[in-house]
């Protein structure tokens, strides 16, 4: 019972901080917290805030080489977007949660993307193909029997959208845009067309981070990390994603973390740090007024 008084009271405080900073910016859907001095980019403010070329939206960040493909298929919720070509560093919080779902498509695709398929694989298991050893049928067989094909939801609250990607079993680390997305988001035009590809930066069993990479300068190179676990992933891993990405040549100081309140609401299962972590921020709160 006691556990259960500390619990509600976390919950007041939590809504009570909430409300505060709301009312510095009633029409502001996010919070904003600035990046630390001297980051990545360097401590002079002009040099952390500029454009990145748009020779980067593709460029290669070496995607791991090897994916168990089969190990990834499923739900993914996501814990922060970082923008690499964002040119104003900080972190800002969204309530919005986001779940990813991948799941094999080749057998449904095959037969669309690659209508002689079917054809060419009867021609190579034929005895007369098999005569010839590795012939024109042979090779086409082997590079159609070699692409596959994944989907990729993309659920935001109410919306989503679907995308297909092929991929090659000899590089499963990089995943090539095929056809136009669809879902909520595309029936209601609040969406621009994503043509370009994913490289598979990290894939383990408790995370995975996919760049996508636009061929379309009007589009941004961002970054995914997503987590097995809906409670989302330690700072530790988050550190090492963020360094892992810059050590690629990648910008990482604007961050966008989503799901924020549902963490807020994990937290309040430990009663003692939320009060004192809303203390603190009460304080916070407090003095932004009087200033």
């Amino acid at each position: 019972m006691v556990m259960s008084n500390f619990g509600n009271i976390g919950i007041v405080l939590v809504t009570f901080v909430f409300v505060c900073a709301a009312t510095g910016n009633e029409e502001s859907l996010e919070t904003y917290v600035h990046a630390r001095p001297g980051g990545i980019s360097g401590s002079d403010p002009t040099e952390m805030r500029q454009h990145h070329p748009p020779s980067m939206l593709c460029m290669d960040i070496k995607p791991q080489h090897s994916v168990d493909i089969k190990q990834i298929i499923g739900i993914w919720h996501g814990n922060e977007i970082i923008m690499h070509t964002q040119d104003i560093p900080g972190v800002y919080r969204y309530d919005s949660c986001i779940t990813f779902y991948l799941s094999d498509v080749t057998e449904q695709l095959r037969d669309y993307y690659q209508p002689n398929y079917r054809k060419v694989e009867g021609l190579h298991s034929s005895s007369e193909v098999h005569r010839e050893g590795m012939g024109v049928g042979a090779g086409t067989t082997h590079r159609h029997t070699n692409t596959r094909y994944l989907r990729l939801i993309w659920n935001e609250n109410d919306d989503n959208i679907e995308y297909n990607f092929n991929y090659t079993m000899n590089h499963p680390g990089l995943w090539t845009n095929v056809g136009e997305q669809r879902g909520s988001m595309v029936a209601r035009n609040k969406y621009n067309q994503f043509s370009g590809t994913v490289q598979v930066v990290k894939a383990v069993g408790d995370h995975l981070v996919l760049t996508f990479c636009s061929s379309d300068i009007h589009h941004s190179i961002y970054t995914v990390v997503l987590s097995r676990e809906e409670q989302g992933l330690g700072q530790d891993v988050i550190r090492s994603i963020r360094g892992l990405l810059s050590r690629r040549g990648l910008y990482t100081e604007s961050i966008r973390q989503v799901c924020v309140k549902s963490s807020a609401m994990a937290l309040s299962r430990s009663p003692l740090l939320v009060i004192s972590s809303v203390l603190l921020l009460v304080l916070i709160c407090i003095s932004r007024k009087v200033q």
